[in-house]
């Protein structure tokens, strides 16, 4: 229908809306309490939980595939953390080999092991991968300048980011395993970013 409902609006920031794997829950960014924490509610926006207690800065909130835990990015750094998705837990950090900027993690949902994510490269960012099994990551993709906003698609192998160039934003299929990179959206779109895949 194209309509637009407001879903929640409290004082200050209301950003990084997530739905759950099963669609039961959506995980927010809210500062109305003075500082940004990452809250839960339902899918009427009601019963609305806060789920961390810390002055850090956070965003970008991302269910794990069986939507139990989060990942998302804080402060200092910023880096990643993984806490379970209930009031009173308490997030820990992703170690990794990377330990400068990572941001706006994807958790694969058809391969668990996989974490996608913005990293600070040189001068730009690019894309790189979290494996569980290694408890390490990865920087997988090369784009001339900017490689931002990673989002799996459903083999767990090929992802959609957004390549951020001086005056244009376009979406490019990534193969993590090739690292071949294939632009998607065309120039007459004008600037495109921030992909989401789903499936039916």
């Amino acid at each position: 229908t194209r309509q637009l409902r407001l879903l929640v609006s409290v004082q200050g920031t209301n950003t990084g809306g997530r739905f759950s794997p099963d669609g039961g829950r959506i995980a927010m960014v809210l500062s109305g309490e003075g500082n940004s924490e990452i809250y839960v509610s339902n899918t009427e926006g009601r019963m609305i939980s806060r789920l961390t207690r810390n002055p850090a800065v956070k965003a970008s909130p991302c269910w794990s595939p069986d939507g139990t835990r989060l990942v998302f990015t804080s402060e200092p750094g910023p880096q990643l953390y993984i806490m379970p998705a209930a009031a009173g837990a308490f997030p820990q950090r992703l170690t990794s080999s990377i330990s400068r900027y990572c941001a706006e993690p994807d958790w694969c949902r058809w391969d668990p092991s996989k974490i996608a994510f913005t990293v600070a490269q040189g001068r730009g960012y690019q894309i790189a991968v979290y494996d569980f099994s290694t408890g390490r990551a990865e920087t997988v993709s090369q784009a001339p300048l900017d490689a931002i906003e990673p989002c799996w698609l459903a083999d767990g192998r090929h992802l959609i980011y957004t390549a951020r160039e001086a005056n244009q934003r376009r979406l490019i299929l990534f193969d993590t395993e090739t690292k071949r990179a294939t632009p998607v959206s065309p120039s007459a779109l004008g600037k495109c970013s921030q992909a989401s895949y789903w499936i039916q």
